[in-house]
Parts: C-alpha cells; sequence; structure tokens
C-alpha cells in the first residue's frame, strides 16, 4: 500500500490547499478582493436589519466574509458552507450569530436549507464548477433562496486577464506561462456566460458590474495567484520527479515573482453577477 498522503484533491476534487498558509492566503483573498469592489453585499441588493432576515456564504473557506460582513451588518443569522471544515475557526472565537457547516453544492439541496435564505452569497467559484457548466449549482444556489431572495456571485474570467508591465521591453514570459497554466488547468468559458447563466436559471432582475483592479494592488494580486500556483502545484500535480511537474512548477513561480519584482503583474478583472429569485 502506497503511503503517499491523500490531498484535498484526491478526497473531493479540490485542487487548491487547505493548510494554515492556504487559509491566510483565502483570508487575504478576501481583503484584496473587497478592496476591489468596494462592499460585501453588492448595493443593489435590498437588506433588512430584521432577526428573521437569513444570509448564507457557499463555498465560506475560512468564514472570512461572514466574519467581515458581521462587522458591518450583525444579523441574526449568518450561515457558512463548504465541502470541508478543515479551515473553520474553533465555533467558540466565532460571534454566535456565525454558524459554519459542511455542504457539497453538487448535491441536491437538504430539504431544511430550501428556501431559507434572503441572500446567498458565492465568491470564486472558477476551480469548483465543473465541465464549464455552471447551471448544476446555481439551481442548487436558487434552492436555497427565499421566493425574492438575492444570490450575489463574484468571479473573474481567466480569459480577461492580461500580463502588464511598467515599461515596454521588460520580462514577463514567466508570469505568462502562469496565466497560460491557469487557463489549461480549469475550465474558464462560463464566467463571462455567467449573467446568461443566472436567467437561464430563471433569476429575475440580472445585472452584471465588472471591477479593474487599479494598478497600485496589482503587484498583490499578482503575488496572491502565485500562492494560487504553489498550492495548485502541491495539491494537484505529480511531484515525484524533482525535474519536472509540481517541483518545475515552483521553479518557474520563483522567476515570475522576480518579474513582478521588477514591475511585471497580473491585471485581473473581478466582476459580479446578482440575482432575483422569482416572487
Amino acid at each position: 500500500m502506497s503511503s503517499t498522503p491523500r490531498t484535498s484533491y484526491d478526497v473531493d476534487g479540490y485542487c487548491l490547499g487547505r493548510s494554515f498558509s492556504s487559509s491566510s492566503r483565502l483570508n487575504l483573498q478576501h481583503y484584496l478582493w473587497k478592496d476591489a469592489v468596494g462592499y460585501n453585499i453588492h448595493p443593489d441588493i435590498p437588506v433588512q436589519d430584521s432577526k428573521d432576515f437569513k444570509i448564507a456564504d457557499v463555498g465560506t473557506g475560512t468564514g472570512i466574509w461572514l466574519i467581515d460582513l458581521n462587522r458591518q451588518l450583525p444579523l441574526s443569522c449568518l450561515d457558512g458552507f463548504d465541502v470541508s471544515s478543515d479551515q473553520y475557526p474553533p465555533k467558540e472565537w466565532l460571534p454566535a450569530n456565525i454558524s459554519l457547516k459542511t455542504l457539497d453544492i453538487h448535491k441536491p439541496i437538504p430539504e431544511e436549507l430550501k428556501g431559507k435564505y434572503d441572500v446567498v452569497h458565492v465568491r470564486l467559484f472558477i476551480t469548483v464548477v465543473k465541465s464549464d457548466d455552471p447551471l448544476p449549482i446555481l439551481k442548487n444556489l436558487m434552492d436555497m433562496l427565499k421566493p425574492g431572495g438575492y444570490l450575489q456571485w463574484s468571479e473573474h474570467s481567466l480569459a480577461t486577464i492580461t500580463v502588464e508591465s511598467i515599461k515596454p521591453g521588460m520580462k514577463t514570459g514567466e508570469i505568462q506561462f502562469l496565466v497560460e497554466h491557469a487557463r489549461n488547468a480549469v475550465p474558464y468559458g462560463w464566467p463571462p456566460r455567467l449573467p446568461d447563466s443566472f436567467a437561464k436559471q430563471g433569476f429575475q432582475d440580472v445585472s452584471y458590474s465588472r471591477y479593474p483592479i487599479s494598478p497600485e494592488v496589482r503587484v498583490f494580486f499578482t503575488q496572491m495567484q502565485f500562492m494560487i500556483g504553489e498550492e495548485y502545484s502541491i495539491v494537484a500535480m505529480d511531484n515525484s520527479d524533482p525535474q519536472k511537474g509540481g517541483p518545475a512548477h515552483r521553479r518557474r513561480i520563483q522567476e515570475a515573482a522576480k518579474e513582478a519584482k521588477e514591475g511585471a503583474a497580473m491585471h485581473f478583472i473581478p466582476e459580479v453577477t446578482i440575482g432575483k429569485k422569482p416572487t
């Protein structure tokens, strides 16, 4: 029997990590994303400060979105769901109104969660959506909403990532390689179609917003992408040969980091789609 430890990729298909460093990356990612778009909940989503108003965060990771939201909007019911609880803080350290549970969004929604929430939030499912089709997940997310409830889905499209530099002629080859590798690793055709997918699933009042990253934080987003690349190389790539696979990929990330230090960066465009469940 092999003694090689099983990764999250072996267990549930998640191609990134769940270590303390991965959790730190998720927390960094939250604040960079919030800085880019300017909010936790889209300003067009009506929120009532009442005990009956319930919000769910699906794919919650560390629960950081709910924790941050609670400081702004301390509602009585803020529920987080993820396929794994490995990155959850101890419940004793969470506010009493925040509950973190396990849920596989690819499976039918349990009856007790159907029609429960006024707002359901999803962010960065680029590695979660299967077969380039978000409709099965959209159906399950709609099932969680009350009639008239809102879904907010934040994403970025790998198709829109560009590699830029502070002056012409700079080395950007390693960063460009990482962008192309990411495009080959996961299906990425669906994010630009997300508003249409909302409409196909029956959501109403669908709106779509884009938030180009400002120059002063592009290097931060790029460094975050390096962290994601390292996680992927450890979890989902072959690490048996030090000259190939994951080890070779991590060496290329180190070279890409040198390019970023000199003034090259990836330019992301966060995208947010919202829609209302029919009443």
